[in-house]
């Protein structure tokens, strides 16, 4: 198997102890660079070669991880990140994803897990805990705002030219519709959305996600 080169950032000193004698005990892997924060790791990135992959914790003094899978993603996108944490939040995982990560374990994983999980992740594929599996699902399969308020294709059309600042007659011959028909779509709007103006219409709409 190719060695895969890895960093970590931890600031459980003994944690981070623990994961670097892990890590090294494998064959195909070498870990020689630990940080106690984001920070350092974004110095040592920007003057040395980068790893091909960096263990993240989230709870970190100074950046949280989230900010700094962020930051490491825009310096060096080609680095694949697997986070390793306590939190299990549905926001947490969530954010660490949208971030960048490419995994997400707890830290109650077994070794072994974190080994398998380093060269999934290696090999291009994805690794996450059941925990954050089974979140990351929930979430693919939550309705879309615009079907909660049971918006049609049209609807969405008229909200987007609303949020425009278009007038009715504008937003009608924009659509190639009659001034009526429009001024229908604008009155199931602000039924399904329960507002009575544009403006309201508009607020609850991108508060709402569906703008």
């Amino acid at each position: 198997m190719i060695a895969i080169n890895i960093w970590v950032v931890e600031d459980d000193s003994n944690y981070r102890r623990m994961l670097q004698r892990l890590l090294n005990s494998e064959e195909h892997i070498t870990c020689e660079r630990v940080f106690p924060s984001c920070p350092k790791l974004l110095d040592a990135i920007e003057t040395e070669s980068p790893p091909d992959l960096v263990l993240m914790d989230l709870g970190l003094p100074q950046m949280d991880g989230v900010e700094g899978i962020r930051r490491l993603k825009s310096i060096s996108p080609d680095v694949s990140v697997l986070v390793l944490t306590v939190f299990k939040e549905k926001k947490k995982v969530l954010e660490a994803l949208n971030a960048g990560a490419m995994g997400f374990l707890l830290k109650t994983a077994e070794p072994k897990m974190i080994i398998s999980s380093v060269n999934e992740i290696f090999m291009g594929g994805a690794a996450l805990s059941p925990t954050a599996a089974k979140m990351l699902i929930e979430e693919m399969h939550k309705p879309k705002p615009s079907e909660q308020f049971n918006l049609s294709e049209r609807e969405i059309e008229v909200l987007h030219l609303l949020a425009d600042g278009l007038l009715v007659k504008e937003m009608a011959d924009k659509l190639g519709i009659s001034r009526r028909t429009c001024a229908f779509h604008l009155n199931n709007i602000y039924q399904k959305l329960k507002v009575k103006s544009q403006s309201g219409a508009i607020a609850k709409a991108f508060r709402s996600g569906i703008l």
